[in-house]
């Protein structure tokens, strides 16, 4: 619900940014017109001990630029770094099981991070007590914790979805 009024008086533009439904709203604002799946982004948020993560995330139907955004306590993680491996494989690992429990891949093929990765978009906010980063800019987060925390918040969540959505979940699986 936050509202941004950027006033740029050189110019004489008024710019106004607001994103009702968080992280969605941004991501999908980001998109523009683009054909993703699904539409709008899933969005999901979780807590964990010492943390909380809320991401959204969808792919790109038909390639182009992909929109990957990560954050720790607000500060912007160009790098990505643990936090962003955990939401990884806890995607791949989600899509992957959906596939093996419908038998939607050719016998002895396996799902890799690459293929599910492949198109992604995402925004991904962790808030985290004491993170440690690598680096004086703090461009990557490098504690081990936020990969596990990752993992089980994007794991379940991607789950519990592909098998509510199994037709968007197979389109997925295809791609």
């Amino acid at each position: 619900g936050l509202k941004i009024i950027f006033i740029d008086q050189i110019n004489d533009e008024k710019i106004e940014w607001q994103f009702e439904n968080g992280l969605v709203d941004y991501l999908m604002d980001e998109l523009e017109e683009r054909e993703i799946i699904p539409h709008p982004a899933f969005v999901a948020t979780g807590e964990a001990e010492r943390a909380s993560a809320e991401f959204a995330i969808c792919w790109n139907a038909e390639g182009g630029e992909q929109i990957q955004e990560s954050y720790v306590n607000l500060i912007p993680t160009a790098q990505g770094g643990t936090h962003v491996n955990g939401l990884r494989s806890g995607v791949t690992d989600a899509l992957r099981e959906f596939c093996e429990l419908r038998n939607l891949l050719p016998r002895n093929m396996k799902l890799t991070a690459d293929d599910v990765w492949d198109g992604v978009n995402y925004i991904l906010s962790l808030k985290f007590q004491e993170p440690q980063f690598s680096g004086q800019t703090k461009e990557r987060l490098s504690s081990r914790e936020a990969s596990n925390i990752g993992l089980n918040i994007a794991k379940d969540a991607i789950a519990l979805w592909l098998n509510q959505h199994a037709e968007i979940a197979t389109q997925l699986a295809e791609m």
